[in-house]
């Protein structure tokens, strides 16, 4: 009756549910709502959860499927009798509805749907809404998760701001540190610097459950730190301290603040571990490391006068202080910044940022810095895709910056490996939402798919937060010409204002000539780029070269040009084998050849499989592991030793960390301390219901059961009980 007053059609039952559609979100509430108050007034109530979503479902005659019906599935689940759910998405097409309210119930993480998600419930009269406690243990896990916003320069100086900026970036790479907690990068939180935005929209733009802001006040030699931790789901501060600290105790300030903000976020989102210290400070004066932060704070402007003075200002540094590692990462970082944004030679700024690079990797190779930057020139000038991989994964064990994410998926990505660059491109976007390098490659990805549509959308919004990115302008244009649009793409280029050193707008324009057959505007064009071919911008011209080239039909020329290109191992030759625009030659033995000289055996077009791999169990294997631990836990119960670690387990049964990891994962469908504290809550369970167990006290009930933290055993039980373990006690006893 429901369903035909508001439009909805059945379209399958289960055992013990159905699943409808509708014409609009409003007709899906009205139902719902109809259909609660009906089954609460019946004898006898009938007890139904409701969870709804908006979204493309595929529908068969025999099944239903798609992400909509997952996404609807999940928030039902969650849900409890009585109430209706709904995701954020549904609840946007809600306003101004005011025969329907709804209360936000906040952010969470949902099996199998990739970035945590807003739930809403309905709270209208009759309808049961349910507090945010009782959602948690249906859920797969809360999100610990922190964005730091810039800590604001309140000294009288302004000049003073490239300390409150490098301040923010310790903390971030402080908190980077720690195992569990997602971390926003540094591009991301920078990206609401002086903007007036409210916190809950900053928290739902970047995707997490707290924000830190704060500010820094300079005079003479001391400093006051103000912090601030804010629950974005609730909008209240939940901490705030303020330091007055010295100067000269710069690295110490750094950890104790590091520290303590770990410690509460700890209180507040759940159990971490947490290291002794999560900053180490170089042994340099303080004025040495303030001129550190002043140099890095103008690279980071990105124009060649900051660069260069920076670049400058760290070599006088690193010839006082010859053992700073980070003085000699930042002339790198400069010379690297000069050479990819194409104001000096690369091949120059490459040689002439190398021996900072090697330096600093004698000091300190473990440094994520390093292994970053070796895994770049393993691939753009050593072109040795197994050194790059190895570097990658060394520093992914040891950093989870969004760097490696990145250049994991641009590497992939040039081995034509498109489905393991999105994956690795997904966990980028969650670090790091606001980087129009994540959006850059996504769209370069789609590009290198021939999926031209969703690459410009990509290139599009990658422009929208960086307006002169240059390399997602280029692109966007290319696939302009390989939709067949030509006119339009040939329109789009000559738009672009003339940029002295820039060769976007001109190689652009060739290309767009050549795809309309305009044979004389593009020789015109491929003379200005052979110009280009005896100054800095060499590699731009001749990848454009090679472009323009194939597009007009001149093969041989173009390959010609590959083995110039080789010859100075130019970065961008990396990418060729995965250029559509290059698709004519992909049937030439000659080209198959070159291609082979840059990355060895990776031939993309003949789908040769990817020298990144991940190891699986077969379904036998893992059977056998699952029955074996199963027993271990039964006999031995190690889960009793709360020092337990998931190495100790998977010694016990003599098989490697990483399979176990895998066994708990696939077999179990949990983490090793989600499988551990089962055991352990099922034990406490047993005491509790023991009459000569109960003259201890809880918490010492749940130490002799293997919990080692009063917080880890009371966040758990409420998780997997719906009640506090106080509450479960008097029940028990009564």
């Amino acid at each position: 009756q429901q369903h035909e007053l508001h439009q909805g059609e059945i379209i399958q039952y289960y055992g013990d549910g159905a699943l409808s559609i509708f014409k609009s979100a409003i007709e899906a509430v009205q139902c719902a709502i109809g259909i609660q108050i009906l089954f609460k007034e019946g004898d006898p109530v009938v007890p139904v959860r409701v969870g709804l979503h908006m979204g493309d479902i595929v529908y068969s005659k025999t099944e239903v499927y798609g992400d909509g019906v997952n996404f609807a599935s999940r928030i039902e689940s969650m849900g409890v009798a009585g109430a209706i759910l709904l995701s954020g998405k549904l609840n946007d097409e809600l306003k101004n509805q005011k025969q329907i309210s709804t209360r936000s119930l906040g952010i969470f993480e949902l099996k199998n749907i990739t970035n945590p998600v807003e739930v809403f419930s309905v709270t209208n009269d009759g309808i049961t809404v349910p507090a945010p406690s009782e959602l948690k243990g249906k859920l797969k896990k809360p999100v610990k998760s922190i964005a730091v916003l810039p800590l604001a320069n309140m000294s009288s100086n302004e000049e003073n701001e490239y300390f409150s900026d490098g301040m923010t970036e310790e903390i971030i790479n402080a908190l980077a540190k720690i195992k569990g907690l997602n971390v926003t990068s540094r591009t991301s939180s920078f990206f609401f610097k002086n903007k007036n935005i409210p916190v809950p929209q900053i928290g739902k733009e970047l995707n997490v459950s707290t924000i830190l802001e704060g500010s820094i006040r300079l005079a003479g030699n001391q400093m006051r730190i103000t912090i601030q931790l804010i629950d974005v789901a609730d909008d209240f501060h939940f901490w705030s301290v303020t330091f007055d600290r010295s100067m000269d105790d710069i690295f110490a300030v750094q950890d104790e603040i590091s520290l303590l903000i770990a410690e509460k976020l700890r209180e507040h989102l759940g159990h971490f571990d947490i290291e002794d210290h999560l900053v180490d400070g170089p042994e340099i004066p303080v004025e040495i490391y303030k001129r550190y932060l002043k140099s890095r704070y103008l690279m980071l402007k990105m124009s060649k006068h900051d660069i260069d003075t920076g670049i400058s200002d760290l070599q006088q540094i690193v010839s006082e202080y010859p053992h700073f590692t980070k003085a000699h990462l930042g002339i790198h970082l400069g010379y690297a910044l000069l050479g990819t944004i194409g104001l000096m030679p690369a091949g120059e700024a490459f040689a002439k940022g190398q021996p900072f690079l090697d330096k600093a990797i004698e000091l300190d190779e473990t440094l994520p810095e390093c292994q970053l930057n070796l895994s770049w020139i393993s691939f753009l000038q050593k072109w040795d895709l197994a050194l790059t991989y190895r570097h990658l994964n060394k520093g992914l064990e040891i950093s989870s910056a969004v760097d490696f994410y990145q250049s994991m998926a641009s590497t992939l990505g040039a081995e034509g490996k498109f489905k393991a660059a999105l994956n690795y491109l997904e966990t980028a976007f969650q670090i790091d939402p606001f980087s129009h390098i994540n959006y850059h490659l996504k769209g370069f990805i789609f590009y290198a798919e021939e999926k031209y549509e969703k690459a410009i959308e990509q290139f599009e919004k990658s422009i929208s937060l960086k307006s002169d990115s240059q390399v997602s302008i280029q692109y966007w244009g290319q696939a302009l010409l390989l939709l067949g649009r030509n006119t339009e793409g040939l329109a789009f280029f000559q738009n672009l204002p003339d940029k002295p050193g820039d060769l976007t707008k001109l190689g652009g324009t060739t290309l767009a000539h050549a795809a309309l057959a305009d044979m004389d505007q593009a020789k015109t064009g491929i003379a200005e780029l052979k110009s280009a071919l005896q100054t800095d911008l060499i590699d731009r011209a001749m990848n454009l070269l090679i472009l323009c080239r194939t597009m007009m039909g001149e093969h041989d020329a173009a390959m010609d040009l590959i083995k110039q290109g080789i010859g100075y191992r130019l970065p961008m030759l990396v990418y060729l084998s995965i250029e559509p625009i290059l698709k004519p030659l992909h049937s030439i033995p000659r080209f198959q050849e070159l291609i082979h000289q840059v990355l060895g055996e990776k031939t993309s077009f003949e789908g040769k499989k990817s020298r990144y791999k991940k190891t699986l169990l077969n379904k036998d294997l893992l059977k056998q592991y699952k029955d074996q631990l199963t027993q271990l836990m039964s006999s031995d119960k190690p889960y009793l030793d709360e020092n337990l670690t998931l190495r100790d387990l998977a010694g016990m049964l003599e098989i490697p960390a990483n399979q176990l990891s895998q066994v708990l994962n696939e077999g179990f469908d949990q983490n090793f301390a989600e499988f551990v504290n089962t055991y352990r809550l099922e034990m406490f369970k047993s005491k509790v219901a023991d009459p000569n167990q109960r003259q201890l006290t809880i918490l010492a009930l749940a130490y002799e059961s293997g919990f080692n933290s009063k917080t880890v055993f009371n966040t758990f039980f409420k998780k997997m009980m719906g009640q506090t373990p106080k509450a479960y006690w008097k029940e028990v006893v009564q």
